[in-house]
């Protein structure tokens, strides 16, 4: 029997915890605490989750802890009552990379401990994790020069070891049907990330808004939850493109969220930060043609040599759009929907199977 653990079960970890679970119903147990307050999830979850399991009464041979998880600690205290199980962190995220919020009370820099976790997490574990190469790779790219930093004794000599135990395992995607489309020369244009600043939401509604000046005639599908801390420029988009919005929030249920984006055509994606893109995955699957930056995971997820056609270089997304709907091409949507269908939970089971649980 296997343990995962996720400290901070809401969204895109809620969404790989539970598709986790399912994929191995008779081998995963699953412990989890609110999405909430992640910098305490990092200091203090790895001993609530010490006493989850104890209380629990099992044995597990495996401990896979997501990484917002202090590893080292939540070992030290569970590792003497159960001395021959594994520990694995997988890492969603990484500090190092992760770009800082404006609205952070905490300036940058100024508590990189949390990095510190993520490193100490690695170096405990039996199995690093990372949910893509480039998650992978940013964090070690910035890792040497992080310890650097330090006064003294700074570690430097542990990150080929950390490396050398470092995969990759990607998420399991949820597969969205293709549907029909109807015959409409409007242009639908989707955005299904979350509501927060990193995924640019300021760079796509400026987009919008030109092409809105433009005369440019589309529709607008914008799907994700409203929180305290979402931007201002939804509530302004809201106003300002009422007459393109056919949906704006939250979709009543799964079932009418994926009607919503099967019924678009592109993804213009603007985010400073994506480790992964489960959204951008789910949409490519109902054949909706995502538009990319040539950056972050997406050269990764879609390979240029086979989808260059979809990537825009920086500050042209206005002029990419204009010229697509100019010229319309859709002659990638097999192709797109192929490629994310090797992301669905299937492969994910299969990848997982060999990395963790081979020798189990």
């Amino acid at each position: 029997m296997h343990a995962f653990l996720e400290p901070y079960y809401s969204g895109s970890h809620k969404y790989f915890a539970d598709g986790f679970a399912k994929a191995f119903p008779e081998q995963v147990r699953l412990f989890t605490l609110q999405g909430r307050h992640w910098k305490w999830r990092m200091h203090g979850s790895a001993v609530t989750f010490a006493d989850m399991i104890e209380k629990s009464g099992e044995k597990f041979d495996t401990v896979i802890a997501a990484s917002l998880t202090d590893t080292a600690l939540l070992k030290s205290l569970v590792l003497p009552k159960m001395p021959e199980t594994r520990f694995v962190t997988y890492f969603h995220e990484n500090q190092l990379a992760y770009p800082w919020s404006e609205d952070d009370k905490e300036p940058s820099k100024t508590d990189m401990h949390y990095a510190f976790i993520n490193f100490t997490s690695a170096l405990v574990s039996d199995l690093a994790l990372f949910n893509s190469e480039f998650n992978k790779e940013s964090f070690f790219a910035a890792l040497e020069g992080f310890l650097r930093s330090f006064p003294d004794n700074r570690l430097t000599n542990k990150i080929d070891a950390v490396y050398k135990k470092s995969k990759v395992l990607y998420p399991g995607v949820n597969m969205i049907p293709k549907v029909e489309s109807e015959n409409s020369k409007t242009l639908k244009i989707l955005w299904n990330h979350r509501w927060e600043y990193d995924k640019d939401p300021d760079a796509f509604f400026e987009t919008m808004f030109r092409l809105k000046e433009a005369g440019i005639s589309f529709q607008l599908v914008v799907l994700g939850e409203e929180k305290s801390t979402t931007p201002e420029i939804f509530k302004i988009a809201n106003k300002k493109l009422k007459d393109e919005i056919i949906s704006f929030g939250y979709a009543e249920n799964y079932e009418e969220y994926k009607k919503l984006v099967a019924g678009c055509d592109i993804l213009p994606v603007t985010s400073k930060h994506e480790f992964f893109g489960i959204s951008v995955l789910e949409a490519a699957s109902a054949g909706v043609l995502p538009i990319l930056p040539k950056r972050l995971s997406y050269p990764e997820i879609f390979p240029p040599e086979k989808f260059g056609k979809l990537f825009y270089e920086e500050g042209q997304l206005f002029d990419f759009i204009r010229s697509f709907v100019e010229r319309p091409d859709f002659t990638l949507r097999k192709k797109i929907s192929e490629r994310a269908s090797l992301f669905d939970w299937g492969y994910f089971r299969l990848n997982a199977e060999k990395l963790l649980f081979a020798e189990s």
